[in-house]
């Protein structure tokens, strides 16, 4: 267990700062990915709701803190985002690199939905076009990346659970 949360507290540590940092020279279309809603989706798929709720609370956490909006805005959305991914992967093979791309994709879109109907804007054309769009095909292709990491992750908490068992 406290192997998981350092693990877990490096991860999003890493991607915050690269999402605050790095990330920004790398733009494409004039969109940079959202690294930390890739990895809430990536984490419910293979770890189910409670830790996917968990770490999409503390991501969205760190993400309104590097946002410099509200607090806590992005904190419920990454909860909410892992409670209904985690909850759905009893379901699903998890270890599929094309369900990750599929949930990743459409939760850009729930997330940046939910993010314009806050703001109150009205215009959805231009943002699905010119934002969403491109930042949702950015975001499934580095979720590949970030399962490929998790999915080892993923198996070293497995083995780790099964060999500290007592029976």
């Amino acid at each position: 267990m406290k192997i998981k949360v350092l693990a877990y507290s490096i991860c999003i540590f890493v991607i915050t700062l690269l999402q605050s940092t790095i990330i920004d020279y790398i733009k494409i279309m004039n969109v940079k990915p959202n690294l930390l809603l890739a990895f809430i989706v990536v984490v419910a798929i293979l770890r189910g709701n409670v830790e996917g709720t968990v770490i999409g609370f503390i991501c969205g956490l760190c993400h309104d803190v590097i946002s410099g909006k509200m607090i806590g805005v992005f904190a419920l959305l990454g909860l909410y985002i892992g409670l209904l991914i985690g909850s759905v992967n009893k379901r699903l093979y998890r270890e599929n690199v094309l369900i990750a791309v599929f949930f990743t994709f459409v939760y850009e879109y729930v997330f940046y939905f939910f993010n314009l109907f806050l703001r109150g804007k009205g215009d959805l054309i231009f943002p699905l076009k010119n934002v969403i769009l491109p930042e949702a095909v950015y975001n499934s292709v580095l979720s590949i990346l970030i399962f490929i990491i998790m999915i080892k992750l993923h198996y070293t908490f497995e083995e780790a659970s099964r060999t500290s068992r007592k029976y």
